[in-house]
């Protein structure tokens, strides 16, 4: 047998310990995993010596703007951004402009995605002011529904116990998890100062928030995803109410690796929702995610904004800051500064966001699984933001330090990033949009 592609004798990840495999690629899939010498024929192979060959990272939580917001970001630039960062899946999220309400929206961002993308690009959905009026047409191109209870898509909107209740109904019947925002609005007015920013979205307003959605997922057996878990006190809640397949939740790296006091606050380079929060809850986070395993897997909340969004003062700035670029050098740094094992890696970083939300075909290297595969390399450097695909070059990680490097990414068997440039148009690699297997 010929296959289309071979990765020759790269570093391998197999049982938690490195060690030297050629992986075969054929019509998209992995065809198989060999020892040197092994290998079948094949028709174009990659000297991978020296490289590391690892699934692509899925990243779940992304914001792509596009529509009326492609100033910020459009699905070309977006995608480039996760190709270049050794991310080979997306799922955007519905908070666009104009919101994903419908399913007219819906099918306008597909078609762009579908022209545009780089990578797999998956979807998820807003939920109606008035639940009644959800398009379950939409269901089959959605991989969750997504509410914000702080900043409802439709302002009509208020996240009452009885609202809470009907969303998670809805996503029962849908069959689909239901992910959420963990804050809540407390006061109408905008804060004066930096310390009313943080106190209108504390850490008690994040497990007042997350207590509400379990309550209701309880009631109903519903499938629940908290989305960019930040502070300590959230993860004992969700370890408390653990549930693998029904209960789940992510963390960011700048919530893992960064903390509030580590900036000044005289502009927005490091303005997020959820907030920056202490040295102490980074540290229960980790811990969360590696070994009470509290939090299922890290995603970026990738999220760009124009420059002078982010230059204006702390409280005039806009929330949000790009993410697709730096998640994989920092993780890897972790790895290789052995302060996380490849076993928690591939899991938090591509097995994990691919069960949650049923991709069966992704997220591992092994026989008959889809061919997204980044090769890294260890590699010293330093974030710069200027050096981003992304629109968005303002990065709370410029100028740190970081050991990893991604050096190809390829998507369905299609080489699409390698060294520094990309070997195919928009439009090419990738399936969109991504759906349940």
């Amino acid at each position: 047998m010929t296959v289309d592609m071979v990765l020759k004798d790269g570093i391998f990840i197999e049982n938690g310990r490195e060690t030297v495999r050629s992986v075969a690629i054929e019509a998209s899939k992995i065809e198989g995993v060999y020892r040197h010498g092994e290998e079948p024929q094949y028709l174009d192979s990659i000297d991978c010596r020296g490289l590391y060959i690892l699934p692509g990272l899925i990243d779940i939580h992304v914001h792509l703007r596009d529509l009326k917001e492609s100033d910020k970001e459009d699905y070309e630039t977006g995608t480039m951004a996760a190709a270049a960062g050794g991310v080979t899946t997306v799922v955007d999220m519905p908070n666009s402009n104009p919101p994903v309400l419908d399913k007219r929206t819906l099918d306008d961002k597909i078609s762009r995605a579908h022209e545009l993308s780089y990578v797999n690009v998956g979807f998820y959905a807003g939920i109606p002011h008035n639940i009644d009026d959800f398009d379950v047409q939409m269901i089959r191109n959605i991989l969750g529904l997504k509410v914000y209870p702080h900043s409802p898509l439709d302002k009509r909107t208020n996240y009452t116990r009885d609202r809470i209740r009907e969303c998670t109904k809805l996503a029962v019947a849908s069959g689909i998890p239901l992910l959420f925002h963990p804050d809540i609005a407390t006061q109408k007015k905008e804060p004066e100062n930096i310390e009313e920013f943080l106190l209108a979205h504390s850490c008690e307003n994040e497990v007042k928030s997350v207590q509400s959605f379990i309550d209701a997922k309880i009631e109903y057996e519903a499938r629940l995803h908290v989305c960019h878990v930040s502070c300590a006190a959230t993860a004992r809640l969700i370890h408390k109410n653990r549930a693998e397949d029904t209960l789940t939740a992510e963390v960011t790296p700048h919530h893992l690796f960064l903390s509030g006091g580590d900036f000044p606050h005289d502009d927005g380079v490091a303005k997020m929702l959820p907030p920056l929060r202490s040295p102490y809850d980074n540290k229960m986070l980790m811990e969360a995610l590696c070994k009470t395993w509290a939090i299922d897997c890290v995603a970026s909340d990738h999220a760009p904004h124009e420059k002078w969004e982010k230059a204006a003062p702390f409280l005039k700035a806009a929330s949000g800051i790009p993410g697709l670029e730096t998640t994989l050098p920092l993780m890897l740094t972790e790895v290789f500064e052995k302060r996380l094992t490849w076993i928690d890696y591939l899991r938090v970083c591509s097995s994990a966001p691919a069960r949650i939300l049923g991709l069966e075909t992704k997220g591992i290297l092994s026989k008959g699984y889809d061919a997204d595969i980044v090769l890294a390399r260890i590699q010293e450097g330093t974030i710069r933001g200027s050096n981003f695909f992304s629109k968005a070059k303002i990065t709370p990680f410029e100028g740190r330090r970081v050991l990893a490097r991604p050096i190809t990414t390829i998507v369905g068997g299609v080489v699409v990033f390698d060294n520094g440039e990309f070997f195919t148009g928009p439009g090419i690699a990738g399936r969109v949009p991504v759906q349940k297997s």
